[in-house]
Order: structure tokens, then sequence, then C-alpha cells
């Protein structure tokens, strides 16, 4: 897979499973990086986006977004996800 050069072992991902609505906040949360301004680029609220957030981390099994301090750092798998998804 070209263009992912931070990930070490590329995880096969199901994306054909995925409620659509999903896969497009999966896009904007990969890459805002912060729930209120992926939501607010959706024109959603806050608390609708962090529930799409939830059912994405359950899809996946995978957190996607971590805090780490001020700010979100994507996971190695929601660095592969961010290609795929905007493929998708």
């Amino acid at each position: 897979m070209t263009g992912i050069s931070d990930v070490d072992t590329v995880v096969p991902v199901n994306l054909a499973s995925l409620d659509l609505n999903l896969l497009v906040s999966l896009d904007a949360l990969l890459q805002q990086r912060s729930v209120t301004r992926a939501a607010s680029q959706m024109g959603l609220s806050q608390p609708a986006l962090s529930a799409s957030l939830g059912r994405l981390r359950r899809h996946f099994g995978d957190e996607l977004l971590t805090r780490v301090g001020n700010e979100y750092r994507l996971t190695p798998l929601a660095v592969q996800l961010r290609a795929l998804a905007r493929l998708a």
C-alpha cells in the first residue's frame, strides 16, 4: 500500500460492512483529528459525532483517536484508514 509510511504492517480492514454515514464521519474525524471540528465541518452536533466515533471504535476494535495532552493522535490503524476512507 502506498502513502502509508508510518505504519509497519498493513492490517486488513472491512469497510464493506460499515454504514456509509459512518464512513463520512470517519473521514472527517481522521482529517480534522478533532470531534468538535469534524462535527462542525459536517454540520452535526459534537455529541452526535462522538456517538459515531464510539460506533467506529467498536466496529474496528481500535481507539482510532487517542488524546495526548491537548491534541488527538491517530492510532496506527487510523493512519491506514485515513487513506482508505478517502478512496471509499
